[in-house]
């Protein structure tokens, strides 16, 4: 692999490698909350290449400690919530095994290959800088496809056939985008493909205000060696707040990273009993009819 391509991409992009690792710290454990054999295998061949890095990022990573402190907590979040996602996309193919997902963002997710029931059309969508590296470990095929597109450039929309069911899934995305962009990609959807899924992550409202502040921001990046974009711009209150964008649009249901009470999250449990904290970053998904 080219370790230009880890240099191109921008500030933002950058924090798939932090999940990305994070995944395949957490399936090294004793019982771990999610085995991710592809996440070990990439992460393997990318130490190659960032171990050399002058990014403190890059080196920490290498090391397998994305973050200082709490890095085993960190794993531990970010580990539940692609669980999660991965059972969303089963039960949708439970209910819809010829169907369509559409990753968006998808970073250097390893999602389709532990999900594909031999019958999913997927794609796979995030910046072209973004693709050239997945290139490297994942192979297209008739039903697994790329496209190496912006989000919020809406031609990617033409790619996706219509003819079947379609489940959208955005994991860690939204809160990186503004909310006039995350307003007019959900009402495009809703558009374009009437009657589809949305399972989205979300952060809280109260954590982007704190983000704006420069001191929070600051250490936001610091802890995780992040560029100056690295930032929240969206977020939101409730759970259900899409429903005001437009008529058909409707929350199906919510998940919180407490709600399996993972014994892998300790004392942090203990943010359950606050609402503010439990919903400080979760899960809606939604019907867009």
């Amino acid at each position: 692999m080219d370790e230009d391509l880890i240099a191109k991409i921008n500030d933002i992009s950058e924090t798939l490698l932090i999940t990305l690792y994070s995944r395949a710290l957490e399936s090294k454990t004793e019982n771990p909350i999610l085995i991710d054999t592809k996440a070990v295998e990439i992460t393997n061949e990318l130490n190659k290449i960032l171990e050399k890095s002058d990014s403190q990022l890059h080196q920490n990573l290498a090391k397998g400690k994305p973050r200082k402190r709490l890095g085993k907590k960190l794993n531990a979040f970010l580990s539940l919530r692609t669980r999660k996602f991965d059972r969303y996309c089963n039960s949708f193919l439970n209910k819809n095994p010829n169907g369509t997902i559409v990753e968006l963002g998808c970073g250097l997710s390893t999602r389709f290959p532990r999900i594909d029931n031999k019958k999913v059309t997927w794609y796979d969508l995030d910046f072209p800088e973004v693709i050239d590296i997945r290139k490297n470990f994942f192979k297209e095929t008739d039903r697994y496809h790329f496209i190496p597109s912006s989000v919020l450039d809406f031609k990617w929309m033409d790619k996706i056939s219509k003819k079947q069911n379609i489940l959208f899934i955005a994991e860690g995305l939204l809160m990186y985008l503004h909310e006039d962009e995350v307003k007019n990609l959900i009402l495009a959807l809703q558009k374009t493909f009437p009657g589809c899924e949305l399972v989205c992550e979300v952060a809280n409202t109260f954590i982007v205000k704190t983000l704006k502040r420069k001191m929070w921001r600051r250490k936001f990046q610091r802890d995780f060696h992040l560029g100056k974009d690295a930032s929240f711009y969206f977020g939101i209150k409730y759970s259900n707040d899409f429903e005001k964008w437009n008529k058909g649009i409707k929350l199906i249901d919510e998940y919180t990273y407490f709600d399996d009470k993972d014994n892998k999250l300790g004392w942090m449990n203990l943010f359950s009993r606050s609402k503010k904290l439990r919903y400080a970053q979760w899960l809606v998904h939604y019907r867009l009819n």
